[in-house]
């Protein structure tokens, strides 16, 4: 062959080969602008698609600001990988997981790894972004081909006619890459491409690098016993965040003036009632922080704009959540919907207006759900400041007049009807207007919330009255 024919033979294989990135995501806004970066470093021009499982930080944001095409998917990682490739054009498929760097020369390493037509899939290696011995010895197993050796967060690539022909990965919300890997590899070899990805440590620090290990090895197992991805998925949702059992639901908005405590705001002034707000909230958050060994505390959200505000206000110490219904019941009812299916055995609800609530009063109603199927707090008000059960019954929570003095007797008929052993606590005062908001003060002149108590003697003050 002439040195032109060899030209054009580079040339025309140039342009059939194509590169589609695609990254399944759920809520990865501290870690996905780096990862398109990345890419983006590695080539200006390849397309990037992310399968977004329905993230309501800003993950879909930063994405489209970099230019990237976004797409709608259920939630699952199998499911969105599958998504984003029925999506993509290129020739060859690279599944790169949101929180994971390419190496800035990645694309000339595949280019040279696929011009072997006989190069059907492979990974690159692996490198965490935090120094550790152990994690260090991990990384370098990567390099080998075993299934303890090789995972999505290496960066699977895939010519696109072999994963079509493979059924693509399954629908799985975990093991997708490992089972997907395992039947590449009864077809073909699996390639190791001479460089190294930088992924997340986040994990493995959050949980213990050798629990975290351990854990994985424990999920392989099963895994091999025969477990499908989605079992393993509610075990490993169940390992991972909810290891004493018990799981704690607060419904928060951030204190921003004219949205909080509006009934209280009439008489007081937005200013002042948002204030007030604020102090209910640090002392719910203070309790839960004490409470935060044993239970995790879930803190959901009510309006989406007020995500990162909560985060600035509380850092990290809570997992943040969106409320999610129409009306509070139903915004409830998904909220405790959204723990158990992460398969927690108790989920206890509580409000942040409620003075007298207490870490003991708390810990009272955990331990009373070993024997009750329900826990209630109710309010002088006719409603409840806590609700706690062991399962999510939707009758107690469909066909109630929700904010009327009749929510905490429907809610007793509802428990009645369905045959729940109900257990009772104490009665205590939520605060929504000024009258309640002194009334509580005058019987509580010697509470342990001096902020409180402060903010009162401020509001009975010459200068707040005016």
């Amino acid at each position: 062959m002439t040195e032109k024919g060899i030209f054009v033979q580079i040339l025309v294989k140039k342009i059939m080969t194509t590169y589609s990135v695609i990254i399944p995501t759920w809520n990865e806004e501290e870690t996905i602008g780096d990862c398109i970066n990345s890419i983006r470093t590695a080539n200006q021009e390849t397309e990037i698609l992310l399968s977004d499982g329905g993230s309501w930080d800003k993950t879909i944001r930063i994405a489209k600001e970099l230019n990237c095409k976004v797409i709608s998917s259920p939630k699952g990682r199998g499911i969105q990988s599958n998504v984003g490739a029925s999506c993509a054009s290129g020739s060859i498929l690279l599944f790169l997981h949101g929180d994971t760097l390419l190496p800035p020369d990645a694309f000339e390493i595949i280019d040279k790894q696929f011009e072997d037509q006989s190069v059907q899939i492979g990974t690159f290696r692996i490198s965490f972004d935090h120094n550790h011995w152990l994690l260090n010895f991990y990384a370098w197993f990567t390099q080998f081909d075993f299934i303890f050796s090789r995972f999505g967060d290496q960066c699977i690539i895939v010519r696109r006619r072999f994963f079509d022909n493979l059924g693509g990965f399954p629908k799985w919300k975990l093991f997708e890459d490992v089972d997907f890997l395992r039947k590449a590899r009864r077809v073909t070899k699996i390639h190791s491409l001479p460089a190294k990805v930088k992924t997340s440590a986040r994990r493995f620090l959050k949980n213990g690098i050798l629990r975290q290990q351990i854990q994985n090895g424990w999920l392989i197992l099963l895994y091999f016993l025969g477990f499908g991805g989605n079992r393993l998925y509610l075990k490993y949702e169940k390992i991972e965040a909810l290891q004493q059992g018990t799981s704690l639901i607060v419904f928060a908005r951030y204190p921003r003036q004219g949205k909080v405590k509006t009934r209280l705001a009439s008489t007081i002034g937005n200013l002042l009632a948002a204030e007030f707000y604020r102090i209910c909230c640090e002392h719910i958050f203070a309790i839960c922080r004490k409470l935060k060994p044993e239970m995790t505390i879930n803190l959901f959200y009510a309006d989406s704009e007020d995500a990162e505000s909560i985060r600035n206000w509380q850092g990290s110490d809570f997992y943040l959540l969106p409320q999610i219904g129409d009306d509070l019941g139903e915004r409830i009812k998904n909220a405790f919907q959204t723990i158990f299916d992460r398969g927690t055995e108790k989920a206890i609800i509580i409000g942040t207006d409620v003075p007298e609530l207490s870490g003991e009063i708390i810990k009272q109603a955990e331990n009373a759900l070993d024997i009750h199927d329900l826990v209630i707090g109710p309010c002088p008000d006719g409603g409840y400041y806590l609700l706690g059960m062991k399962s999510v019954n939707k009758e107690l929570f469909n066909g109630v007049t929700w904010s009327t003095d009749r929510v905490f007797e429907e809610t007793m008929k509802k428990a009645k009807v369905n045959k729940l052993s109900v257990y009772e606590l104490p009665i205590f005062a939520d605060i929504d207007t000024e009258d309640e908001l002194l009334q509580w003060a005058d019987t509580n002149k010697t509470h342990k919330n001096q902020a409180m108590i402060q903010f009162v003697k401020k509001l009975r003050s010459p200068v707040a009255e005016g």
